[in-house]
């Protein structure tokens, strides 16, 4: 788990705070038909209990904080 990048880091350690059961990381869950998975973005998100959004980050490194 060291070797992920902050910002996903940062966002386990939410999850973990909050004992949440699941994570869901679009960049590492999705990599293979983009164009399909994301046709399914709704169904996926709507069932979230928590949804975090690092809108402002260049890449994903930065960290949430």
């Amino acid at each position: 788990i060291n070797n992920l990048p902050q910002t996903f880091l940062d966002t386990v350690r939410v999850y973990l705070e909050l004992n949440c059961c699941y994570l869901w990381i679009d960049s590492l869950c999705i990599i293979q038909d983009w164009l399909h998975e994301a046709s399914l973005m709704g169904s996926v998100y709507s069932n979230a209990m928590l949804n975090v959004a690092a809108t402002a980050l260049f890449d994903n490194q930065g960290g949430l904080y």
